[in-house]
């Protein structure tokens, strides 16, 4: 292809051609240029070894680009970046007049390696917070990764650029309000403005570009925090003067929350507490002074983001122990109306098939019951209880022994039961009353009947085996409704 070609073609706005017309001239001096016209857009990706200068480039572009007069580009956006970089160290946006548009003025800048190695060592929100890109990047990441899009960093002169590239060109109004959320939640410093880029992966040019700033929200929080730490310093300073003992409170006011660690300010809370504790003993004032700085110590530690995070965990403990024990109140109500369901219905069964009964044995058997549970209610004697039940006992001997014990399962089940108590309940005042061990069948039978119950022995088991029997004779006499009409 001939230069007249070439030139012909690039005034049509054909990218590729205008890309060699660059590349002849930025080659030799170790730049080379990309190009890619869309929508009236020409963008032009600037790479060298060392990212090209943005005052230099742009200009030198916005002339060459004016002097073609390629009526089909109507605006040039120009980035500039390092070789082998993703993200733009600046971009630029004109009109191919010259005509100069709102810009974003960012460079790319790198820590030194010094202050690598100390922002390893330090947490990947703290690093964050120190302007550490690639930490930045990570923490952009852990949000964005999920939608499929992956995020790169580049930071100087407190302008972030942040590309975001995905398999599709990334949601820029999804991705801007993320990225916004994340870098605001962070309160860098470091962070005045950021300039975010969505690309397609494999594409060289971002599909969209956007830029907000952060600086105000910035200056904000530092311009209060200044003033809150003057305020405290002014106060813990005044006290100090009075007592004439400032050194601790003031190391401790004057050494800031980035010189010591989150552990560190929680070490010397507990540290300069339990010594205060001790100079309770030796001196007064000193241990005053020892009990407010742990206090300082204490509240810069709350303020730190192990200190927010632990009391975020409580709060969760405290919020998940409320809805365990909800959850343990709805299971233990729905248990409670399945038994009463499951008992329904045996009762129910039971009626039917008590309508079969030949004998009046089992009513006569309640007749007993319900003249025991009258004595027991208003109090009986250990000497007088044998006398009790004694009539009880016999009717429920004499029912056991008829054909009619096989006729109603569940309804000789309750008999029985109920009849026990009173056993049970004699026994107990036996054993009591002559002071004597249980034995070990006996605990087995309690434990069966009984398994809440720990103390056989004290008065209120004794009660409990009666409300026990109680509720069976309630049983008894529901089902026994239905067979009123037996002979005898």
């Amino acid at each position: 292809m001939t230069q007249q070609n070439i030139l012909e073609l690039a005034k049509q706005g054909d990218a590729k051609a205008i890309a060699l017309l660059l590349n002849r001239q930025l080659q030799p001096k170790g730049i080379t240029a990309a190009a890619s016209l869309k929508d009236g857009c020409l963008q032009v990706m600037l790479e060298s070894a060392e990212a090209p200068s943005q005052q230099v480039m742009s200009a030198w572009v916005s002339k060459s680009l004016a002097g073609l007069g390629a009526a089909s580009i109507e605006k040039v956006k120009v980035y500039g970046r390092q070789t082998g970089a993703k993200v733009p160290a600046w971009s630029q946006e004109f009109e191919v007049a010259g005509q100069k548009l709102p810009v974003a003025n960012v460079t790319q800048g790198r820590a030194s390696s010094s202050e690598n190695t100390e922002s390893n060592q330090l947490s990947l929100k703290e690093r964050a917070k120190l302007g550490d890109v690639e930490a930045i990047a990570s923490l952009l990441n852990l949000p964005l990764q999920n939608k499929g899009i992956s995020a790169t960093a580049s930071l100087q002169d407190g302008c972030l650029q942040v590309m975001l590239e995905g398999d599709l060109v990334p949601d820029e109004e999804a991705s801007i309000r993320v990225v916004r959320r994340e870098l605001t939640n962070l309160k860098a410093g470091a962070i005045a403005s950021v300039k975010v880029y969505g690309q397609q992966a494999g594409e060289d040019f971002p599909a969209w570009n956007r830029e907000f700033e952060l600086v105000a929200r910035a200056s904000q929080s530092s311009h209060n925090l200044g003033v809150n730490t003057t305020n405290q310093l002014s106060a813990n300073n005044s006290y100090a003067e009075t007592t004439q003992e400032p050194s601790l409170i003031q190391i401790l006011n004057e050494t800031s929350t980035e010189l010591l660690s989150d552990n560190q300010w929680n070490a010397a809370f507990i540290i300069l507490s339990v010594i205060a504790f001790f100079m309770l003993f030796v001196d007064f004032t000193l241990a005053v002074i020892l009990a407010i700085a742990a206090s300082i110590a204490y509240v810069k530690y709350q303020n730190t983001p192990t200190g927010k995070a632990a009391a975020a965990k409580r709060q969760l403990e405290a919020l998940q122990k409320a809805e365990e024990a909800l959850q343990k109140a709805e299971e233990a109500e729905q248990e409670r109306l399945r038994q009463e369901e499951q008992k329904r219905i045996l009762i129910e069964a039971a009626q039917s098939e008590a309508k079969l009964l030949t004998t009046n044995l089992a009513h006569t058997a309640l007749d007993e019951f319900g003249k025991v549970n009258a004595r027991l209610s208003v109090g009986v004697n250990y000497g007088d209880l044998s006398g009790v039940i004694a009539p009880a006992k016999f009717a429920t001997q004499k029912f056991e022994k008829s054909k009619d014990y096989k006729v109603c399962p569940y309804l000789s089940e309750l008999i029985s039961k109920n009849m026990l108590c009173y056993e049970l309940s004699m026994e107990c005042f036996q054993l009591k009353v002559m002071k004597k061990p249980f034995s070990s069948q006996f605990k087995a039978i309690i434990q069966t009947e009984f398994p809440e119950v720990y103390d056989v022995g004290s008065d209120s088991f004794i009660n409990k085996v009666w409300q026990k029997a109680y509720s069976y004779s309630d049983e008894i006499e529901a089902i026994l409704e239905s067979s009123d009409n037996l002979s005898g």
